[in-house]
């Protein structure tokens, strides 16, 4: 049974062209996400009547974005993250549609970088390798693609390809 329950949202901007936004994590001790690309989310809060209300509240939060329930897309089944990291958490995936890339202004505290990366550049596979990645041994390899020179991997990684049904490498 998982600790506690998270949200992201996934924003799909139509314009300038199919891209998808993503963050960078702040670097902070203690958190096994901490500098990686992600997805805008976090954990429920007891203000929060659903997950859905979760995932709106971390992008205004993170990113500056307000959206509406009006721009839902579509809903991806939960997923569970964190047990190698020694908690379990259900995450559930909200897919966001927008016009156009919309700007961010983000709270550093929880992101350093916000990147709108177009879909056809996540459907590259060649852009798709094995890599070693922050805080792990260098010969480990996972899969991954790199987002200006910080690999987007793990949990986010198998998200992204599942969702839009991109073949890894394998490990």
């Amino acid at each position: 049974m998982p600790d506690s329950e998270a949200a992201v949202a996934i924003v799909r901007a139509q314009a300038p062209e199919d891209s998808i936004l993503f963050i960078r994590r702040a670097e902070r001790v203690g958190d096994p996400w901490s500098g990686h690309w992600s997805f805008p989310g976090g954990r429920r809060d007891a203000v929060d009547r659903t997950l859905l209300e979760t995932a709106l509240r971390e992008l205004a939060e993170e990113c500056g974005i307000v959206l509406a329930e009006s721009n839902l897309d579509s809903e991806l089944p939960p997923r569970p993250v964190g047990r190698r990291v020694g908690m379990s958490m259900m995450v559930a995936p909200f897919v966001f549609r927008v016009e156009h890339e919309l700007p961010t202004t983000l709270d550093h505290r929880e992101a350093v970088e916000a990147l709108w990366t177009p879909v056809r550049t996540l459907r590259d596979g060649e852009r798709h390798t094995l890599q070693s990645v922050p805080g792990m041994p260098p010969e480990m390899q996972f899969p991954a693609m790199d987002l200006n020179g910080v690999p987007l991997w793990g949990f986010t990684y198998q998200l992204v390809t599942d969702w839009l049904k991109i073949p890894r490498k394998s490990q």
